[in-house]
């Protein structure tokens, strides 16, 4: 009868072991799941980084890059910010992993949740594309 007791409380630790096993699983997949934000640049920036199909930052330029949840809320600064001039929509892939290393502001300008990325979080951000339109 001890013996079986001692089977069980293996098969246990084993469950338990399989269950810690697929948590750490379940967390590296969350880890690498992505998300969608976006940016208005300007033509110029666009250019760059087209050429090079990265981000980056220039020299006297700010040392991270604000992006926003919607394609609307980046035109919104677009057009507070290049006012007259044209710019475009583009749209980023970001790891969730790298989400939370950058800083997040809900209401940023007084437009909507905008999240900032440090220069050296830059090379994880996968640029998608330049959307077609301006909301």
């Amino acid at each position: 009868m001890g013996v079986g007791i001692l089977n069980a409380a293996d098969d246990l630790a084993g469950g338990g072991a399989a269950v810690a096993q697929g948590a750490r699983q379940a967390a590296r997949k969350a880890d690498d799941e992505w998300r969608s934000l976006y940016r208005s640049v300007s033509l110029e920036e666009l250019d760059d980084i087209e050429k090079l199909g990265q981000l980056r930052i220039k020299f006297g330029q700010m040392e991270g890059k604000w992006f926003t949840i919607t394609p609307g809320l980046a035109a919104r600064w677009g057009k507070r910010f290049y006012k007259e001039n044209p710019f475009a929509i583009i749209e980023v892939a970001v790891p969730k992993r790298v989400l939370r290393q950058m800083y997040y502001d809900d209401k940023l300008d007084g437009i909507g949740p905008a999240y900032y990325a440090e220069q050296h979080l830059l090379p994880h951000i996968r640029y998608i594309r330049k959307l077609d339109y301006i909301p």
